[in-house]
């Protein structure tokens, strides 16, 4: 395995970590802020790795913007489901779903090209 590999694994496994813990949130666990945060697992990953090693890939650049969305999604949902809007925040996660899954077939493509 790669260095490339190992890196797309870590945000692989951060970002089913993101769509679990919006989950969980959506079925009554607890919000973490910090999680959620700019300077969270995924943010950090960006600065630090994906941005650093793999800048000049086009494919960061709309991996970065999809997980942008991703965040406002999920604080869009998490306001609807603190105001009540319960099931209106679940049926937000099939939104989340898609994206997830533009997330993946982005870093999978990215894996791809930067394994040859």
């Amino acid at each position: 395995m790669n260095l490339a590999q190992v890196d797309f694994q870590q945000i692989r496994i951060k970002h089913i970590l993101f769509k679990s813990k919006v989950r969980s949130v959506l079925y009554g666990g607890n919000y973490d802020a910090a999680f959620f945060s700019r300077t969270g697992p995924i943010g950090l990953w960006f600065d630090t790795i994906g941005f650093v090693r793999y800048e000049h890939e086009p494919e960061m650049k709309e991996l970065a913007k999809v997980q942008r969305e991703l965040n406002s999604l999920a604080l869009q949902l998490f306001d609807l489901y603190k105001g009540g809007n319960i099931e209106e925040a679940h049926e937000g996660l099939k939104t989340l779903d898609k994206k997830s899954e533009l997330f993946l077939n982005l870093l999978t493509k990215l894996d791809l090209k930067l394994a040859d």
